[in-house]
């Protein structure tokens, strides 16, 4: 009975922790490049990919009120919550087909 009256949080916890650990630090004693500070990954434009992944997971399901905390907290950016999930183009890569449908290589037919 308790379980029911419990309220559910709709964010996974994987995602509250990933945006925790990822976060930029500078390497070379504060002059050189944004790396992660957890994996240690090239800080691109939405962080690290766990931090993207975790902030795309978090704008999915989190509710109108945990995004506002997040963003007063600092935890995520409004470029974070503007992040979809990729699209497919249409396009697959597909091996491109072979010059000719037969084997490369034929033995020589000998008749005697």
């Amino acid at each position: 009975m308790a379980l029911l009256s419990l309220r559910h949080d709709p964010v996974p916890a994987w995602v509250k922790i990933n945006l925790q650990l990822h976060r930029p630090r500078r390497s070379w004693l504060g002059f050189g490049r944004l790396r992660c500070e957890w994996c240690g990954e090239r800080w691109g434009r939405h962080g690290c990919y766990f931090r993207e992944s975790a902030a795309r997971m978090f704008a999915r399901t989190a509710e109108p009120a945990q995004r506002r905390a997040a963003l007063a907290t600092g935890e995520v950016t409004e470029a974070d919550l503007a992040l979809k999930r990729p699209r497919p183009s249409g396009r697959h890569r597909r091996r491109p087909p072979r010059p000719h449908p037969g084997p490369a290589f034929r033995f020589p037919v000998v008749t005697a």
